[in-house]
């Protein structure tokens, strides 16, 4: 029988400013995102940037953390919804798992083994449907060096990136129809890059350049909406300094209604599931940045999260592997 591990890149254990820190500091201690060495990855996040963003950031996770019972983030909230939707329309177990943060993707193959002891497959499914260094190259690199390290009895097999599969692009194009009436604008957000990393997989084609297949993307949501490319706007986020991919989100959303673009609607196709950079970065950040400016209408687009048409496009794009 065959599993399904869905990965995303992590959240902390709370929001509370000690969870998100450790959070931080896991994640940035990575050389593949900062492209420094171990070591002094390692130093910088822990003894430098983490205690310095933890207060600032436990603020923001707490204006989107989801405070019903139980308190939960975002991520976690929409992908164990999303795997349970997977799980009832396919018949296999299917788990989740972060590349940061828990449940991390060991306890995802004990999951698995725990819910069928028969596998023989195991599909990884990540949250990223464009190629970065950043995301996908971790996440695989931390995958393969987590299930080399003890004896499994099945094999794996990994999504390839899905930027121009038609179920992903439908998917999108569906969950956009209800906010792109009565617009000026539809407006992509991207999570931005540093160039550097942006520059060294260009060289080695499409399936790795992450600006060409974030632009293909888009293409094909216009195409799908009938939108005409001079109706639509890419910006990129959470940059860490000018040397990164712009333009800039939280530096142009507020030039817009003094171009006449006062109605717009907004939407990250990178991010399957809500998150900080869509919750806050966009539906709170830049909303008031917009509206601030004299905007009149900023639609914010959901993420895909565990939508019906989201759950029918994993299932077919697994299905053809």
């Amino acid at each position: 029988m065959r599993g399904i591990i869905l990965v995303n890149l992590g959240t902390p254990a709370s929001n509370e400013k000690e969870d998100v820190k450790n959070f931080i500091a896991e994640m940035l201690s990575d050389p593949l995102l900062t492209d420094k060495s171990r070591w002094l990855s390692k130093l910088l996040a822990t003894r430098i940037i983490a205690p310095q963003a933890a207060a600032r950031s436990s603020a923001k996770y707490k204006l989107i953390w989801r405070n019903e019972e139980p308190v939960i983030s975002p991520i976690i909230y929409n992908m164990t919804k999303l795997a349970e939707a997977i799980e009832s329309k396919k018949g296999v177990p299917v788990s989740i798992a972060m590349r940061y943060g828990m449940p991390d993707i060991r306890s995802a193959f004990k999951e698995l083994s725990q819910k069928c002891p028969l596998l023989h497959e195991v599909i990884i499914f990540p949250l990223y449907p464009h190629f970065a260094q950043s995301t996908t190259q971790t996440t695989i690199k931390e995958i393969g060096e987590v299930f080399y390290r003890h004896h499994h009895s099945f094999r794996l097999k990994i999504t390839q990136p899905y930027f121009n599969h038609p179920e992903y692009i439908n998917a999108l194009a569906e969950s956009a129809k209800p906010y792109i009436n009565d617009i000026d604008k539809l407006i992509f957000v991207y999570h931005s890059l540093p160039k550097r990393q942006q520059e060294t997989p260009w060289k080695k084609g499409k399936e790795f350049d992450y600006v060409y297949q974030i632009k293909e993307t888009n293409r094909l949501i216009c195409d799908k909406l009938n939108i005409k490319p001079n109706d639509a706007l890419l910006f990129f986020s959470s940059q860490r300094d000018d040397n990164w991919l712009k333009p800039f989100l939280d530096q142009s959303i507020g030039k817009l209604p003094e171009l006449g673009w006062k109605k717009v609607a907004i939407m990250s196709p990178g991010f399957p599931s809500d998150n900080m950079e869509t919750l806050f970065d966009i539906d709170i950040e830049a909303r008031k940045l917009f509206m601030d400016a004299g905007g009149e209408k900023f639609s914010f687009i959901p993420s895909l999260n565990y939508n019906e048409e989201w759950v029918d496009a994993i299932c077919n794009i697994i299905e053809k592997m």
